[in-house]
């Protein structure tokens, strides 16, 4: 997590490259607290050197809840990184919730996405948004976000790249994970062939 408290910072960014070099980790997802603006972008840089000695790229995470809010303002972060130190991590929940658009979606390039988390939702019930993207997720195509045309976006401009599941659901977590798994498994295959 990239905040205004450069010291705690750099100590995350140490720890999370170690840790990235010891299980040989492509990515270190990051996120932001504190836009790219004065003394972040160098932060940013030192932060993605770290990680890019520990054999990793910083996954640049856009968030409706973050200081870093759509798809156009993480690739800004991640040419901050530095050339080839940083890719954009493209959450649907945050597409759908946030800032971004589908233009931005259909022109990010593709060597420039890091990943894609892949999840839907039900319409919220709440207006605590940390609430709704961290309890109530569901798999994806049981809920209301347009993933066919997300997906297929992607996929016809030839996006071959991870697809993680990241369904965050105080009601999925009580499932056994072979459970867990094979549901995730079957929800999301259909949309990534």
């Amino acid at each position: 997590m990239v905040s205004a408290d450069e010291e705690a910072t750099v100590r995350e960014a140490r720890r999370l490259a170690e840790a990235a070099a010891a299980v040989r980790a492509q990515w270190v997802l990051t996120t932001f607290m504190t836009p790219l603006q004065g003394r972040t972008g160098p932060l940013v840089e030192r932060c993605a050197a770290m990680f890019a000695e520990a054999g990793a790229g910083m996954a640049v995470e856009f968030s409706p809840l973050g200081a870093v809010t759509s798809i156009s303002a993480a690739l800004e972060v991640a040419e901050a990184a530095g050339k080839d130190r940083a890719g954009v991590l493209i959450d649907s929940w945050h597409f759908f919730r946030g800032d971004s658009s589908w233009e931005q979606l259909a022109s990010v390039p593709l060597e420039r996405i890091a990943y894609v988390q892949f999840d839907d939702a039900p319409p919220p019930v709440s207006e605590n948004a940390m609430k709704e993207t961290m309890h109530r997720r569901v798999m994806p195509g049981e809920g209301t976000f347009e993933l066919d045309r997300f997906a297929s976006t992607l996929l016809k401009r030839g996006w071959e790249g991870l697809v993680s599941v990241e369904v965050l659901s105080s009601e999925l977590r009580r499932l056994p994970v072979p459970e867990f798994a094979r549901r995730a498994y079957e929800t999301t295959g259909r949309y990534w062939r």
